[in-house]
């Protein structure tokens, strides 16, 4: 495979390119972008502690996984990795404030959690009345929207209503399990109106989902930082998992079924960490075993020994 032999671009002059182009507006507007960072440890640390600075500046949420510890060979662990570490008590706050303020019923303390009889005494509604107000302000949001898979509207519908009530831990800690992929039984899924386990099959659905949901709490977008190097290693480090050489290919083909979806997941910012080994590492391991994905990322056109700072795939320096 042929080796890059390119003078690396700073950290810092990579980021300020990067967040011009990507997080002070396209992001925020809906679009979706996909970057491979390619540099040595002490390079690659600092990347990813000063791209989640930049992502928390512009008010984006921030999810960090590596392939030591999460399968990334399989789309579905991936997303139980994303939802295991979003802030859920904070993401469903805020769209339940804003959608009983959108709907003229602002909230009375932002920020903190009311049940349905607090809030019927504190508006001086009829409890029925509010509820079924607040049903039909989920529906229309939550249920009918078509860009979110049916078992996802349907459990955030749940936790939603959850949230308001009394005795609603029971549905939040089982909707959210199904969500983080805990094993929670299938009869008590479809209480929630959830069908089916996430899975191969139906992961990429909740992924779109869920990045269309963070829209609907004013979150930007996404910064999924995924640290790709302990997959790219024959003998992997103590307490790691270990990729086979087929495990490896389909973390490839995960990541270029993202690249393909980025359209369809908006706000979503994926920066995937790696070091040499990538490219000019194990023969049966490098990205050139796996033509699909190197199409996509590879940088053919470089003036002389400089980088494109806008190519998918760059390597980096401290």
């Amino acid at each position: 495979m042929e080796v890059i032999d390119v003078r690396p671009l700073s950290i810092d002059q990579w980021l300020r390119v990067v967040e011009a182009e990507y997080f002070s507006g396209y992001l925020p507007q809906g679009g979706a972008g996909a970057k491979f960072a390619v540099g040595d440890e002490a390079a690659l640390l600092r990347l990813q502690r000063m791209a989640g600075e930049v992502a928390a500046r512009f008010g984006m949420l921030a999810v960090q996984a590596s392939a030591g510890q999460v399968k990334l060979h399989m789309l579905h662990e991936l997303v139980f990795a994303i939802s295991r570490a979003l802030p859920w008590d904070s993401l469903l706050q805020r769209y339940v404030e804003d959608l009983f303020s959108r709907n003229g019923y602002p909230w009375p303390r932002s920020g903190v959690p009311l049940t349905m009889p607090a809030l019927a005494q504190h508006y001086d509604v009829a409890p029925n009345l509010l509820a079924r107000n607040r049903d039909q302000w989920l529906t229309r949001d939550l249920w009918d929207d078509a860009a979110m898979a049916q078992d996802f509207r349907g459990a955030l519908l749940r936790l939603c209503v959850a949230r308001l009530e009394p005795d609603g831990s029971e549905a939040e800690t089982a909707v959210l399990g199904w969500l983080r992929g805990e094993k929670i039984g299938l009869a008590q899924l479809r209480q929630y109106d959830i069908a089916a386990r996430i899975s191969r099959t139906n992961a990429r659905a909740i992924l779109v989902s869920l990045c269309h949901f963070l829209r609907k709490v004013a979150a930007p977008g996404l910064l999924l930082t995924l640290d790709l190097r302990p997959a790219l290693r024959s003998a992997p480090a103590e307490g790691d998992l270990r990729y086979s050489p087929g495990a490896l290919m389909d973390l490839y083909e995960v990541l270029r079924e993202i690249i393909d979806d980025l359209e369809h997941l908006p706000g979503l910012f994926l920066l995937a960490l790696a070091d040499q080994a990538l490219i000019s590492g194990d023969r049966k391991r490098t990205l050139d075993t796996y033509k699909a994905l190197e199409m996509r990322i590879w940088p053919d056109v470089r003036p002389g020994d400089q980088q494109n700072p806008l190519a998918p795939l760059v390597t980096v320096s401290a």
